[in-house]
């Protein structure tokens, strides 16, 4: 007998199927791995000691168990319910080894009708701002129990699949120890910081058929031989679904993607250890930070799509229909007739909005890639690009908590030739007033420094006007409403003129068009504003001074470079005719 834990119905599939085969063993933990997820785990540990200095109900903490065995932990779980503890806090919930379930939410709050609804904390945002006569259920975290509603915003349902699917987990263990709410709700405390609310939970009916069907419920996946596992096994990625499609509820995805776990497990314990796998890995963002990866990237041809395509990547299940198709390479997607292709795919994948569309794309990327050509340009002239006697390439930096810690300036002033890096800066947790007072700083140099020059300020995409727009909004400062109102006429978006002249076969990002078309690198060897985020942390509270010395170093320069690649983009356009 096994379980399966709360991520094996949101994970990969060929996780489950790998730690099952009898000839694979896991390999040894990266210790580089710790950077992902270690702003999560601060995180979370902020989340609960807000909420423990906040509640007033009586609370069970399952933190304090975890050197005890299994079985304690379970009972002790058990009697905290039924003696009618408000909130549990990371309760071992007794093992379902008839369904195969095992887990560890991170809250259970008691409904006060009796029984109790699944919590986690994710270190993202999981709703947003909408009309249309939109509501949010939310409880604060100094009285979780009471559930409230906000008008004008909503749940990030599609966007957080995986949420739900854990939640969901997690509410079948309730059911069957007895122990579940009447209602299917459950909650999750995300990074959001809503207006005059702060960080709260924020509620989800789990039985709401709100959510994309799993591709394996389609009529077509139905009607395969069992010998097709291999082509009906994954997760696939999720976005905002039309209404062409039937939407089901986070419980009933659930089911399907759990027991399709549960059957990977019982068919890879019954291999033999020389048997081949029979589910073949997809590379997915999952694969940066699996332990499997090393595991899996042999088994993949060097020239598969799903490694060589990651701008508008087909989901798994596409993947997987085109290899049951004979296509399997960007190679042989680019030498395939497509329009003899539709109709064996399409039926297959109508889990997907555009799916044709989504492989025309695929196709036009691998016809490019095929022929090693990074960048087409969809025009013909030279591209203007605003020049001034003053030219500023500006970035920002972001904490895990979606703070401003960091404005970067590149300078290059004509009048003297010029060129240097300013930045404005604060390595220590920032509250509202603390980001504010930063961008204020930011703001009132470049004032003053712009005064009476023709000046442009380039950046790449809309992220730092969109920032200042929300600061100058929250904090009602005139020296930010200045610069929101200047920026209308003297912030240029590089993104806006790349997107309009290039198709990119890997996408159009600073990263990409730096230095596949401008030239440009990094000094660090894994720049990246995930990674930026873990360095802001080790700058923060590394366990040594100089480790927080080096971080802060560290995500200076990886600053100074974002500028600096910024600077080199459009001296490249300015040479383009």
């Amino acid at each position: 007998m096994f379980a399966l834990d709360a991520h094996a119905a949101r994970s990969c599939p060929v996780k489950t199927h790998n730690a099952f085969h009898p000839g694979m063993s896991l390999p040894p933990a990266d210790e580089g791995l710790r950077e992902v997820f270690h702003g999560g785990i601060a995180f979370q540990a902020e989340v609960l000691t807000q909420l423990l200095s906040g509640f007033d109900g009586s609370v069970f903490d399952g933190r304090a168990l975890t050197e005890r065995s299994s079985a304690e932990q379970e009972r002790a779980a058990l009697d905290a319910m039924a003696s009618g503890v408000d909130v549990l806090i990371g309760p071992l919930l007794p093992r379902d080894l008839v369904a195969h379930r095992s887990g560890r939410p991170d809250l259970l709050l008691r409904d006060p009708e009796g029984g109790y609804h699944p919590a986690e904390i994710k270190s993202h945002r999981v709703s947003d701002p909408r009309g249309g006569g939109s509501t949010l259920t939310w409880s604060a975290l100094s009285d979780p129990l009471r559930r409230q509603v906000l008008e004008g915003h909503r749940f990030r349902y599609t966007w957080r699949l995986n949420d739900l699917l854990q939640l969901a987990h997690y509410r079948r263990m309730l059911e069957t120890i007895g122990h579940a709410a009447s209602l299917p709700l459950a909650a999750v405390v995300g990074s959001d910081d809503l207006p005059a609310l702060g960080r709260v939970l924020s509620w989800v009916d789990l039985d709401a058929a709100l959510l994309p069907p799993s591709p394996r419920a389609s009529s077509a996946v139905a009607a395969a031989a069992p010998e097709s596992l291999v082509e009906s096994s994954e997760l696939t990625g999720v976005g905002e679904p039309s209404g062409a499609i039937e939407r089901v509820s986070a419980l009933a995805r659930y089911d399907v993607e759990h027991a399709f776990r549960v059957e990977i497990a019982l068919v890879a314990a019954s291999l033999e250890p020389h048997d081949p796998p029979v589910l073949l890995p997809v590379a997915n963002r999952e694969c940066g930070w699996c332990q499997w990866w090393d595991v899996c990237r042999p088994q993949l041809d060097d020239d598969d799509l799903s490694l060589r395509i990651s701008k508008s990547p087909l989901d798994v299940y596409e993947i997987r229909v085109l290899r049951d198709l004979g296509v399997a390479t960007v190679a042989e997607l680019a030498a395939t007739d497509l329009e003899a292709l539709l109709p064996d795919y399409l039926p297959r994948v109508t889990h997907r909005v555009g799916a044709e569309d989504r492989l025309r794309l695929a196709w036009r990327r691998s016809v490019l890639m095929a022929r090693g050509v990074d960048f087409d340009r969809v025009t013909q002239g030279p591209i203007e690009v605003p020049s001034a006697t003053l030219e500023i390439d500006l970035d920002i930096e972001t904490s895990s908590d979606d703070r401003v810690y960091l404005w970067g300036f590149a300078v290059s002033d004509a009048r003297d030739g010029s060129h240097y890096y300013r930045h404005f800066s604060a390595f220590q947790p920032l509250d509202d007033a603390a980001e504010q007072a930063l961008a204020i700083a930011a703001m009132s140099w470049l004032r003053d420094l712009v005064d009476g020059v023709d000046t442009f300020v380039y950046h790449y995409s809309d992220y730092e006007v969109v920032r200042l727009q929300r600061l100058a909004t929250a904090s009602g400062d005139e020296v930010l409403a200045w610069a929101v109102d200047w920026a209308r006429q003297h912030f240029v978006d590089l993104f806006t003129a790349i997107r309009t002249h290039f198709f990119g076969t890997q996408g159009l990002g600073l990263k990409v068009v730096a230095t596949r078309a401008a030239g440009f690198r990094w000094r660090d060897e894994s720049p990246g504003g995930l990674n930026s985020q873990a360095w802001f942390d080790d700058a923060v509270s590394g366990a040594t001074a100089d480790v927080r010395a080096a971080a802060r170093q560290r995500v200076l320069e990886y600053n100074e470079d974002d500028v600096e690649a910024t600077w080199h983009v459009r001296r490249w356009l300015r040479t383009l005719s």
